[in-house]
């Protein structure tokens, strides 16, 4: 039976500055997936661009289980450079959880800058696992 994913994200940023106030950067998304073949899908992509040097590249795949659950394999990516288009990786990770049929998961994750500075973001999921109308 085909499942509904309705999937809202939230990225905040903090660029640590040495001698000036940190930038911060928010930025919100959603997109509603119907899952019916148990085969991994997109459920969202989003980016969040600031402080002209700093991005973070969230991508969750979905996959629906035999028991409805749908699990949710996600990877963060934390890049900083001299600009907003910089390929200086500087953290990442993954992670997965699992939204269990008919409920609501919230998950939380943080990448860091493992590279230098302080730079960080927080992220928080939230998954919703309905039926999808036949």
């Amino acid at each position: 039976m085909a499942r509904r994913v309705q999937v809202s994200a939230t990225i905040d940023g903090f660029d640590d500055e040495m001698l000036t106030a940190p930038e911060l950067g928010h930025q919100e998304s959603a997109q509603e997936t119907i899952l019916s073949d148990y085969q991994p899908q997109n459920v969202l992509k989003m980016e969040l661009r600031w402080g002209g040097e700093c991005r973070v590249e969230l991508h969750l795949i979905g996959q629906q289980g035999d028991d409805g659950t749908i699990r949710i394999d996600g990877n963060a990516k934390l890049f900083e450079g001299s600009s907003e288009d910089t390929n200086d990786l500087d953290g990442e990770i993954d992670f997965t959880f699992d939204v269990p049929a008919g409920e609501t998961v919230v998950d939380e994750q943080t990448v860091m800058n493992e590279d230098e500075g302080g730079d960080y973001a927080d992220i928080k999921i939230t998954v919703a696992n309905t039926r999808a109308a036949d």
